[in-house]
């Protein structure tokens, strides 16, 4: 177990290192350069200097709540209560779509890509009803016309990954 104050950090490193795995797939390699934190990391990408966020998608706060003080050990498991499912917002993809457009919104990410140009945008899925592979295949016009409304071009790539279990990532976006 872990406190609640370096969960973030150690979430953050798994994901890269999954980012990383994920990568050598495709036949390329990624050293972690640094963790300033905005952004999550300064990357070399086959020798390309980039910079990658990440962030998580819920189902509502209720169950990142419980998720998240599961793993704590410094803070009590708030249990995730028993819900119908009528109960729970169907619209999952309006939470995907919120947590990107508040990273576009977000003056340090405004920063880091005037700093370091277009970064890579990790998004965690945390939900029981839908996947990241899912979510790619569903929402990829979606997500790309919402880029495309943006001001800036801040991330090159947007990936979604499944939270829980093993990292498996998936291409979202990507800029042309």
């Amino acid at each position: 177990m872990v406190s609640r104050r370096n969960l973030k950090q150690e979430h953050e490193l798994a994901v890269l290192n999954s980012f990383a795995d994920h990568l050598k797939l495709e036949g390329k390699s990624l050293e972690i350069l640094e963790q300033p934190d905005p952004p999550e990391a300064i990357v070399n990408i086959d020798k390309t200097k980039t910079w990658i966020e990440i962030t998580d998608a819920f189902l509502d706060e209720e169950h990142a709540r419980s998720l998240m003080n599961s793993i704590a050990d410094d803070v009590p498991h708030i249990v995730d209560e028993t819900r119908d499912e009528a109960e729970i917002e169907p619209d999952f993809q309006s939470v995907v779509h919120g947590v990107i457009a508040k990273k576009y919104d977000k003056k340090t990410m405004l920063q880091a890509h005037r700093t370091f140009g277009r970064g890579i945008l990790l998004v965690g899925i945390f939900t029981p009803f839908n996947s990241a592979s899912g979510i790619a295949d569903e929402e990829r016009e979606n997500i790309r016309e919402l880029v495309d409304n943006k001001a800036k071009a801040i991330f090159d790539k947007i990936y979604v990954y499944d939270g829980t279990l093993k990292h498996k990532f998936y291409l979202l976006f990507e800029q042309l």
